[in-house]
């Protein structure tokens, strides 16, 4: 495969395929699995995920927006998506063209996206969203007339509900107290539900567990889970490390520009932060904080160069950075540099990367900018390799 002369996130589609088998072997085969690949799939490309997902026999997707809905559609993914975001209700034909389904959280929004389906000729297919404690969106289930709203969407003659959710505060974090709360909103949301049931109304597929959830509480896992982080190989929390073993799917790196050497006092980048305590060698690579790496990198942060790790020197730039390649004898213009990823021996993982900058990993991954190219590969077979255009 040819190298992109600047930088490239890597995406190991074998990865993202073998953890779907393994996650999937929790759900049992009546069980549904709903792939989340909102943010362009947490940035690793939302039709490349999605379709290599569909190929291996995932059930739903989700999505955060319209926008992403359709780009999935024009992509050619053909099983249901759900849109867990607002859309507003003018663009109701839009969602039935597409196929979409559609997160309804409130009577009010349930009126409006009804009037626009019937000025449209069309029906509009959606999941109740039941607020147990996230406090984001949803019918509140411990509010007084929130059964009588359910009702009242429910019997909307231009909606059509297949499923009913919500969402999960705390299920990633194993405290007394968090459990607590995940156990409180998982009886809010099955008794709100139970409530409807009894009156007649059929909700479809009901679905609370996130990825979190899923591993931990085998209980909560319903008709349908939703795999957001995991299905990317990272932990939903740094509590969850190791609880399920998962391969990360994106690698990050960038090319070699230049390599100097410099004196002693001298200075690196903006601000002058850096200063060379000796002779030091001195590489330039092309990637910079307008790619999505985090400015404040330069404190801590390291790369991997033919193996061997070494320290990132100076302030990012906003197109660059500068490592210290002094310890790595023969590095030259053109070579590989590992940001994210496994070379050899050496590792730098996206949770170390969101520690360096106090940050999450589910930033770190969605932070990754759409000017650098998203290339499917193989990252576990690569190795250093002195000429980049060679495979």
């Amino acid at each position: 495969m040819e190298w992109n002369q600047r930088c490239r996130a890597e995406i190991d589609l074998e990865a993202l395929r073998r953890n779907y088998r393994r996650l999937r072997g929790l759900l049992t085969p009546e069980q549904k699995y709903l792939a989340v690949v909102k943010a362009n799939a947490y940035g690793h490309g939302a039709v490349q995920v999605a379709l290599t997902l569909e190929a291996e026999g995932a059930d739903w997707f989700g999505v955060a927006t319209l926008e992403e809905g359709e780009e999935l559609r024009q992509g050619g993914v053909t099983r249901p998506v759900l849109i867990f975001g607002y859309t507003p209700p003018q663009e109701a034909g839009r969602l039935a063209a597409g196929r979409l389904t559609q997160g309804v959280y409130s009577g009010e929004y349930a009126a409006a996206l009804g009037e626009e389906a019937a000025k449209a000729g069309e029906r509009v297919e959606f999941h109740l969203m039941v607020d147990s404690g996230m406090g984001r969106l949803g019918l509140r289930p411990l509010v007084e007339g929130s059964l009588a709203e359910a009702r009242e969407i429910l019997q909307n003659p231009q909606l059509r509900c297949t499923g009913a959710f919500t969402h999960f505060a705390v299920a990633d974090e194993l405290g007394e107290e968090a459990v607590a709360f995940t156990e409180e909103q998982f009886r809010r949301f099955t008794g709100f539900c139970e409530a409807l049931g009894k009156e007649g109304f059929d909700l479809g597929l009901l679905h609370c567990a996130n990825s979190a959830a899923t591993i931990l509480s085998p209980e909560k896992r319903l008709g349908m889970c939703r795999f957001g982080i995991v299905s990317y190989g990272l932990a939903p929390s740094e509590e969850m490390e190791g609880c399920f073993p998962l391969e990360p799917v994106m690698s990050l790196r960038a090319a070699v520009e230049m390599v100097k050497e410099i004196a002693p006092g001298d200075t690196l980048s903006y601000g002058r932060r850096y200063r060379a305590e000796g002779p030091r060698r001195i590489a330039t690579v092309s990637i910079g904080y307008a790619d999505g790496l985090p400015r404040c990198l330069w404190q801590e942060g390291q790369a991997i160069v033919r193996g061997q790790l070494v320290p990132i020197a100076g302030r990012l730039c906003m197109d660059q950075l500068m490592i210290d390649v002094t310890e790595v004898p023969g590095v030259q213009a053109g070579e590989t540099v590992t940001l994210v990823g496994r070379d050899g021996e050496a590792e730098i993982t996206w949770d170390r990367l969101a520690d360096q900058s106090g940050s999450v990993s589910y930033e770190r991954i969605c932070a990754i900018r759409s000017r650098v190219p998203r290339v499917y590969t193989t990252p576990a077979a690569w190795r250093s390799n002195p000429d980049p255009t060679r495979r």
